[in-house]
């Protein structure tokens, strides 16, 4: 039968060729809506669904069973009711989801045995715990109406843009969480909505990017000091972009020549190689002659303490060797 909606029509084909041909199928169709047949191998009967002209917009809707005998059982009712809830709660807006509901379907009477009247002739199916089939149909629910709070304040309440907006300079000024009437505000929704300068939302999304970074990075120049976004930041240095400065992120402070003290790894192999730091932060090796040491900067220094010398004299006791 030709299936008016083509989205519904693309569905039916796919899961068909997933689960063989004649699983799903059209009984009736019309501008208005479609009503489905489908048969799962683990039932003797088919579920009736109704599924609208809009889909994939609306939900799917469970009908019931095609066998009049079997749609009195009350293992048939409840796999329906279950069925009806798998739809509802995958379903969302402008993504077909039978394949989803489907799955979902046969994962839930898998957990609970509910093999209503196999195909092979089995009169009777031990009943789930009514304990967890009411845990599972509540879930369900929650996931349902969870999707449908999303979607109507998405659709209704940021309609509002005198509300959204008054929402974001409040935030930017108190710097608390971005919220409108108790809802997060997507900055996508901002940018559309919000007839905001540019430079504002270039400082608002900064701030965003600080407010939610775990560890961020702060310019280490007195009179910078400005968040430093984390595209700038590399792993041991990072170049603010408002100052046009480096830093060490080894040590947080400013660029400096020389290698860090910061530097676990390189710290350990200094201390087990018996290396020295010139005061200007150069690192020396001495492999032979006496403690004086002359740094390329011009720097003189006992090898062995590290105290600057004076007029090319020692101001420690530690000796030329030793």
């Amino acid at each position: 039968m030709f299936i008016h909606n083509p989205a519904l029509a693309d569905e039916v084909s796919a899961l068909n060729a997933i689960y063989g041909d004649g699983v799903l199928a059209a009984s009736f169709s019309s501008d208005h809506h479609t009503t489905l047949s489908l048969k799962l191998p683990s039932f003797a009967f088919s579920f009736l669904l109704r599924v609208f002209d809009d889909y994939p917009q609306s939900s799917p809707e469970m009908i019931g069973v095609d066998d009049l005998v079997e749609s009195l059982k009350p293992e048939a009712q409840r796999a329906a009711v279950y069925l009806g809830a798998c739809m509802r709660a995958v379903h969302c807006p402008e993504t077909v989801s039978l394949f989803d509901a489907i799955e979902e379907f046969e994962t839930i009477c898998r957990s609970l045995d509910l093999q209503c009247q196999r195909s092979e002739g089995v009169d009777h199916v031990p009943e789930a715990e009514p304990a967890n089939r009411a845990e599972i149909l509540r879930d369900l629910a929650l996931r349902a109406r969870a999707k449908t709070e999303v979607r109507l304040a998405e659709e209704s309440h940021f309609d509002i843009v005198d509300c959204v907006t008054e929402g974001v300079v409040s935030t930017f000024l108190s710097r608390e969480e971005m919220t409108c009437c108790g809802q997060s505000i997507p900055i996508k929704l901002i940018r559309q909505r919000c007839d905001f300068k540019d430079d504002f939302l270039e400082a608002f999304c900064l701030w965003l990017q600080e407010r939610n970074a775990p560890n961020p990075t702060y310019c280490p120049w007195e009179d910078c000091l400005t968040y430093i976004p984390r595209r700038f930041v590399r792993q041991d240095y990072a170049r603010c972009p408002f100052c046009d400065r480096a830093m060490c992120m080894l040590c947080k402070k400013k660029d400096h020549s020389g290698v860090c003290r910061q530097d676990k790894k390189l710290n350990a192999l200094i201390t087990g190689s018996g290396w020295k730091f010139c005061p200007c932060g150069q690192l020396i090796e001495k492999n032979l002659g006496c403690n004086h040491m002359r740094c390329r900067c011009g720097e003189e220094f006992c090898y062995r303490c590290g105290k600057a010398y004076e007029r090319r004299m020692p101001t420690c006791n530690c000796g030329l060797f030793g």
